[in-house]
């Protein structure tokens, strides 16, 4: 199921299976989200080597990929997370921003007042 907000709709993809997606919005704009996974990266780094949080990001977006491969339940903050993971994975270069991110506007509504002549 494909959330939109107002501006839209953020869909991950992860090994070309569509993962999950957020609401875009005034507040909840592709900027924030792609944030979040820097955000990640930036407190872990105090305490993990930059390659063990490569292989847990990865390991991480694996599980979430097999549970939803399998039509296995994905609570809502392992969707949060498996986002964090995406963006910090992109921001690492261990994966392509076109290949998992995909943004879908809103479409704006035609008005058909007058009809078909």
């Amino acid at each position: 199921m494909i959330i939109y907000g107002k501006k839209g709709s953020l869909i991950l993809f992860y090994k070309d299976l569509l993962i999950g997606s957020f609401p875009l919005s005034n507040l909840k704009n592709y900027e924030r989200y792609k944030y979040q996974g820097e955000y990640l990266i930036l407190t872990s780094l105090k305490t993990i080597p930059i390659k063990l949080q490569i292989k847990t990001y990865e390991s991480f977006c694996e599980m979430i990929y097999q549970r939803k491969k399998n039509k296995l339940g994905i609570y809502r903050r392992d969707y949060e997370m498996f986002l964090n993971c995406i963006f910090a994975l992109i921001k690492f270069k261990k994966l392509n921003e076109e290949d998992s991110v995909f943004i879908v506007p809103k479409r704006k509504k035609t008005s058909n007042k007058g009809g078909p002549l």
